[in-house]
């Protein structure tokens, strides 16, 4: 067996334990998102082998750039490739609310980030296994011991987070209202775009490939500053039990008033 699949297993346990334990709890406990994440795992392979892979072929056999793409290709195709995940797995990422049963999550104190959280952590893992499928099906690498694959469990580990972050943003927009909702979106694929600025920069020959994470740090410490801010914010919105205990209060102090006049 490919040295891959096994720290993918370590992987995906190591992710859905850490950002799903992260969204069970600070969430109060609401198995509702744990399901979301489920409902995220086959999204990955669908975008990338139903849409991105036919579109990048098809454009490339018009303009006669044949792959392996890479360095020596055209900017403008490049440009185009690097376009295709943000514009394509953010919303992608947003179909299981189509579904009534996964829309009624978002009712609740937080529900927006933590539906978002759900949903984008979901798609992390199935990209990390799309990826680790791919990976096993390279003759170099499927020799390698599990071992070696570090890197791949540190950039998939972070990557769930950020991808979680980013829907996060998409969903919390999309709770306010159609006209939020389109800036929610955008701003998601904007930060997606964000992310993969530094692979961009390198194949348009314009960093080298030791500067390629430099980036990506950038936009984690980004991400982890709206995740905050979007945590802030969740916890000041009035919840279903924050409104029964006031109800409460006030029935308590209306009633006590006449005995203590007597």
């Amino acid at each position: 067996m490919p040295g891959i699949y096994v720290m993918a297993v370590i992987t995906l346990a190591a992710s859905a334990g850490l950002w799903g334990g992260l969204v069970y709890f600070l969430s109060g406990r609401r198995s509702a998102y744990l399901w979301l994440i489920l409902s995220g795992l086959p999204l990955s392979a669908l975008v990338n082998l139903c849409v991105k892979k036919p579109l990048g072929l098809t454009v490339s056999a018009w303009a006669g750039i044949p792959p392996p793409w890479g360095p020596t290709s055209p900017v403008w195709f490049l440009t185009f490739l690097f376009l295709l995940s943000p514009v394509f797995e953010e919303p992608v990422k947003l179909l299981p609310l189509l579904f009534p049963s996964a829309r009624r999550t978002l009712s609740g104190k937080g529900a927006a980030l933590w539906a978002g959280m759900a949903l984008g952590i979901g798609y992390g893992l199935g990209e990390a296994t799309y990826l680790a499928y791919g990976i096993a099906r390279n003759p170099h690498f499927a020799r390698m011991a599990w071992y070696l694959f570090t890197g791949y469990f540190g950039e998939r580990l972070i990557v769930c987070f950020l991808h979680g972050v980013m829907t996060a943003v998409a969903v919390s927009g999309i709770r306010r209202g159609l006209g939020p909702g389109v800036l929610g979106v955008l701003a998601a694929m904007g930060l997606h775009g964000l992310i993969n600025i530094g692979a961009a920069l390198y194949q348009f020959k314009v960093i080298p490939l030791a500067a390629t994470q430099l980036p990506f740090i950038a936009s984690l410490i980004l991400l982890v500053i709206i995740f905050e801010g979007l945590r802030r914010t969740a916890s000041r919105e009035p919840g279903a039990a924050d409104k029964a205990e006031e109800v409460v209060y006030y029935q308590r102090t209306v009633l006590r008033h006449p005995v203590e006049k007597a």
